[in-house]
């Protein structure tokens, strides 16, 4: 049996990873994962769950329990065999990648009572453990500041912006100019911004292509960068998935300089 948090931070490492070494298998996996996880309702509702609890803020204790009950009866609604069943299919497809498992992380601890807590059966002699584990839950302080005012993102843009951002924290002398630029447009730019770096980004691509096509090459390099410059074309702004776009723009666009 398998726990989701481990697994999902396991997919991020790879996410990361892909991200600053240009690792085009990493990014492909990542980009299974995140297509099933939005298709899987029983992985969906395990991400929401392990995403609000990692991000919950210490409240007084009556608002604290009554958020951890919510998150909880989400977890309870579940099949118990169905959540091992999904866990242990993504961690067979990461093994049948290459890929094993991250054993430390920051938020190992958590995720391992939040899993007992999906899966250990209500019973006496459970008691103790259960009980453990709620008042772990009760007095987890999440990493971020939430407020009435905050927005809410797109479902794809919350499943990878904190990915970008932690990316950004832990790799930063790593990535390129052009990473960073985009990086800093998805923490703290607005719409506009956003929409004004993904078409920039796209005509940057275009002149890249249009440089190649004049130059000397083979047939077979001029049909790769018309394919190319059709999937470019065929790209258009949307909010929803502004993030997983503009890391692959960005990627082709450092593979063609």
């Amino acid at each position: 049996m398998q726990n989701f948090g481990q697994i999902h931070e396991t997919f991020k490492d790879i996410l990361i990873d892909g991200i600053v070494e240009g690792n085009n298998k990493n990014r492909k996996v990542f980009k299974a994962y995140a297509k099933t996880l939005k298709e899987n309702s029983t992985l969906r509702v395990q991400f929401e769950v392990y995403d609000s609890l990692e991000n919950k803020v210490n409240e007084d204790l009556e608002n604290s329990k009554l958020f951890v009950d919510e998150c909880l009866s989400l977890l309870s609604k579940l099949d118990v065999n169905k959540v091992n069943e999904c866990n242990n299919k993504l961690t067979k497809f990461l093994n049948k990648n290459g890929y094993m498992l991250i054993e430390d992380y920051d938020n190992k601890e958590l995720h391992e009572h939040i899993y007992r807590l999906t899966v250990t059966p209500r019973s006496a002699k459970n008691l103790s453990s259960i009980v453990e584990s709620r008042m772990y839950l009760n007095n987890f302080t999440g990493k971020k500041i939430m407020t009435e005012n905050t927005k809410v993102e797109p479902y794809t843009n919350k499943f990878l912006a904190p990915i970008m951002i932690e990316k950004f924290n832990k790799k930063y002398s790593t990535v390129s100019e052009s990473e960073k630029k985009v990086i800093r447009t998805i923490i703290n730019g607005d719409e506009s911004q956003k929409k004004d770096l993904y078409k920039t980004t796209i005509r940057e691509c275009l002149d890249v292509v249009n440089t190649k096509l004049k130059e000397e090459c083979s047939i077979e390099e001029k049909d790769t960068f018309l394919r190319v410059k059709d999937k470019v074309l065929r790209y258009d702004y949307n909010p929803e998935t502004f993030i997983s776009e503009m890391t692959e723009l960005s990627y082709l666009k450092e593979t063609l300089n």
